[in-house]
């Protein structure tokens, strides 16, 4: 398939890629983390997921009741403050991928869980890695293509 190029394009993508890949995953990564923490690891994963995932779909619920089909509509002169407080949101969830990153480097796991331990890491490296990935497509890309609409 080609880059999507048309805003339309670009938010079916990510809508497909991103939205409906970190509905599926958050919820195991946490449990992966929850099993961890009951075996007696620490400091505590699981209830930061929690969080980040309640943010991330409130987040992910605004631009799909909102903002896309307002852009899908192309535009209005709400739009700009829409894309602010995404893009502060997006501010805010980089902040929480930095305090897991910092608690994931601090993991003490109990000796038999590094399979386990592995495995959150990697679930982690890839939601991080997906997240940037969809904030950037986001912010560099669609954002930019109403960014007319303050001037009107």
């Amino acid at each position: 398939m080609n880059a999507p190029t048309t805003a339309a394009e670009l938010i079916d993508h990510i809508l497909t890629r991103f939205h409906e890949t970190h509905r599926c995953e958050l919820p195991s990564i946490a449990q992966l983390a929850r099993g961890l923490e009951a075996r007696g690891a620490r400091p505590a994963l699981a209830d930061h997921l929690d969080l980040m995932a309640d943010a991330l779909e409130m987040h992910m619920f605004k631009e799909e009741m909102r903002l896309f089909p307002m852009m899908e509509q192309g535009g209005n002169t709400l739009i700009t403050q829409l894309i602010d407080d995404m893009q502060a949101e997006h501010l805010a969830h980089a902040e929480v991928v930095a305090e897991l990153t910092r608690r994931m480097a601090a993991l003490v796991a109990p000796a038999g869980t590094e399979p386990q331990v592995a495995a959150l890491r990697a679930a982690l490296d890839k939601l991080f890695d997906d997240l940037a990935q969809h904030m950037k497509l986001e912010d560099e890309q669609l954002f930019p293509m109403f960014a007319g609409w303050s001037a009107r």
